[in-house]
C-alpha cells in the first residue's frame, strides 16, 4: 500500500453519460477457492493484499471521490494524492468451513456472517463516504478456503469490465508468488492491456445515430419531476434516496440449472416452428423468453389485469463486440445499453409451447439485433441532451407495477480468476431484494449450460417452483 500511496497523481478522471447512469449502486459478487491440498500457505494474506494494491496502480481512480457537475451529466472520480478514499479491504478469520459451504451448495444462508451483506446501493459508510470499491475476504475455518466478496461502485465498471479488474488481480498476485514481488511491476507492464479512457468509448462510435426502438425513446424522452430531483442529487444523496424509497421487499431467491443439453434440446424446437422462420435465435433469446413467460405466470394475478396490459422485459445489452474498434474489448468502463422490450400480458401468459416460446423468443432477438454502432451513438446522445435523461430510465422503473429486468452473464470469465491457488469453484451475486429479477452465470467448466438467479417476491417463488415448464428444464440447485 505505501508503494501506492506514494507514487499515485493527483487527477481528474472523467466518466462517461453510461457510467453516470449507475452512479448510485453497486455490483457486488462472491468468489470461493477451495484448499483442495491442505496448503498450509493457501492463498496467503500479505500476498493478496500487497498484490491488490499494486493492481491498483493500473486503476488509481479506485481510490477518488466521485463527483458529478451541477445537473448531473458530468461524473467524474477526483483523485486528490493528500486526501485519497483508500478501498474497503478487509480479512476475516470464519468459523464457517468450506465444506460446510460446500454441502450446502453456496446457499446466502450459509455464508460467514462477516462477509454476509452486500449494499446493492452505494450509501457510504458510518462516515458518509462512499467507497468505490470494497473487498471482504473470510478465511475459512482450519484454513479450508477463501471467500470473497468484491464490489466496485457501478459508475467505474460494468460487470465484464471488473471481471477483468478480478483477472488482473489474480495475475499479478500468481506472478508476484511464482516470481516474487520484485518483479510484479515488470509483469504489469508486460501484461498491461486493459483500457480505462472514456475518450475511446467515445470516440469508437460513429458520428450519426439512428432511431431507438420506440419504448427505449418513449422512457429516455420523457421528463419528469422524479427524473430531475434524481438527476439533481449527488451520486450518494441520490443512493441514500433510492435506498429508502425502494421497498425491501419480501423476496425468496434461487439458483436453478439449465444444463446444455436442456437448452439445445429448446434451441431445436423454438428454432424449427414456422414462428422463428428465418430468424436465428441464440440461448440468450430463448432464456430471456422463457425466463420472462416463467416469472410473469408465477406472478399473483390482480383484479384489473388485462390481456392487453404492457409488460416491460428489460434486458442489459453489452456492444463491446458491436464496435469497429477491436480495443473495446479490453475497455473496463461501462458498455452496455438496455433496450426496453414491450410484451402483452397476454403473450407472456400463453401457455408455454414450442410456438408460443418462439413468439416471444423472436422478439427478443429482433430487439437485441437492433443494438449497432448507431443506436449506440443514439442512446449515448439521448442520454446526454438534458442533465435528468441519465435517471429517467430509474424513475420510470418506478412508476410501473409489473415488469421483468434479465442480465446475462453467461460469457464473463469469471472463473478465470485465479491467484495462483486453482480457479474459484463457485461466484455468486448476493440476495437481491427486488423481485422479478434474474442473473445468468457460467458454469465453472463453460459446459454450455448455466446457472439463473431468480428473485420473485415469497408467494410468485412458491408458484414458480411448481411451474410446470420450468421443472422440466430447470435443476433446483440451492
Amino acid at each position: 500500500m505505501d508503494k501506492f500511496t506514494s507514487t499515485v497523481k493527483s487527477q481528474v478522471f472523467p466518466l462517461s453519460c453510461l457510467d453516470s447512469y449507475s452512479s448510485c449502486v453497486t455490483i457486488p459478487l462472491y468468489y470461493f477457492f477451495e484448499n483442495k491440498n491442505g496448503d498450509s500457505q493457501f492463498m496467503p494474506s500479505i500476498l493478496l493484499r500487497d498484490s491488490f494494491y499494486t493492481t491498483l496502480q493500473e486503476f488509481p481512480f479506485f481510490t477518488g471521490h466521485l463527483r458529478m457537475d451541477t445537473g448531473g451529466v458530468d461524473a467524474y472520480v477526483d483523485i486528490d494524492r493528500d486526501n485519497l478514499n483508500m478501498p474497503d479491504y478487509a480479512e476475516y478469520s470464519s468459523d464457517v468451513c468450506f465444506g460446510d459451504l460446500k454441502a450446502a451448495n453456496f446457499s446466502p444462508s450459509a455464508l460467514p456472517r462477516e462477509i454476509s451483506e452486500a449494499d446493492i446501493f452505494s450509501t457510504g459508510n458510518k462516515d458518509g463516504v462512499v467507497k468505490l470499491i470494497q473487498i471482504k475476504i473470510a478465511r475459512l475455518r482450519n484454513n479450508s478456503g477463501i471467500a470473497i466478496l468484491a464490489s466496485p461502485v457501478h459508475a467505474l465498471s460494468d460487470a465484464y469490465g471488473f471481471c477483468e479488474f478480478m483477472k488482473r488481480w489474480s495475475l499479478v498476485c500468481k506472478e508476484a508468488a511464482a516470481g516474487g514481488v520484485e518483479n510484479t511491476d515488470q509483469n504489469i507492464s508486460n501484461n498491461s492491456t486493459l483500457l480505462t479512457d472514456r475518450k475511446l468509448l467515445y470516440d469508437s462510435l460513429p458520428k450519426e445515430g439512428q432511431p431507438l426502438d420506440e419504448t427505449t425513446a418513449m422512457v429516455l424522452g420523457k421528463k419528469s419531476m422524479l427524473s430531475v430531483l434524481l438527476a439533481w442529487l449527488s451520486p450518494e444523496k441520490r443512493a441514500e434516496f433510492l435506498n429508502t424509497v425502494t421497498p425491501c421487499a419480501l423476496t425468496e431467491n434461487h439458483v436453478f440449472y439449465l444444463s446444455s443439453e436442456k437448452l439445445r434440446a429448446l434451441k431445436e424446437t423454438v428454432g424449427t416452428t414456422d414462428v422463428a422462420s428465418g430468424t436465428r435465435l441464440s440461448s440468450n433469446d430463448i432464456i430471456t423468453a422463457v425466463l420472462s413467460m416463467v416469472s410473469v405466470q408465477s406472478n399473483q394475478v390482480h383484479d384489473g389485469d388485462t390481456d392487453d396490459e404492457t409488460i416491460i422485459v428489460n434486458f442489459p445489452v453489452d456492444f463491446r463486440k458491436r464496435l469497429e474498434n477491436s480495443n473495446m474489448v479490453n475497455y473496463t468502463g461501462n458498455c452496455v445499453v438496455a433496450p426496453l422490450l414491450p410484451f402483452q400480458y397476454k403473450e407472456l401468459r400463453a401457455e408455454i409451447n414450442d410456438e408460443s416460446l418462439a413468439t416471444c423468443a423472436v422478439k427478443v432477438r429482433r430487439l437485441v439485433d437492433l443494438v449497432t454502432p448507431n443506436y449506440v451513438r443514439q442512446s449515448v446522445d439521448l442520454i446526454s441532451s438534458e442533465p435528468d435523461c441519465i435517471m429517467r430510465g430509474a424513475a420510470h422503473s418506478s412508476s410501473i407495477s409489473s415488469g421483468f429486468c434479465l442480465s446475462n452473464h453467461s460469457r464473463i470469465d469469471y472463473y478465470g480468476v485465479d491467484f495462483g491457488y486453482g480457479n474459484p469453484v463457485w461466484i455468486n451475486p448476493p440476495k437481491v431484494y427486488v423481485p422479478n429479477y434474474a442473473t445468468i452465470l457460467p458454469t465453472s467448466t463453460y459446459n454450455g449450460g448455466c446457472y439463473v438467479y431468480l428473485s420473485l417476491l415469497k408467494g410468485d417463488m412458491e408458484r414458480a417452483l411448481r411451474h410446470k415448464f420450468w421443472c422440466s428444464i430447470a435443476e433446483l440447485v440451492n
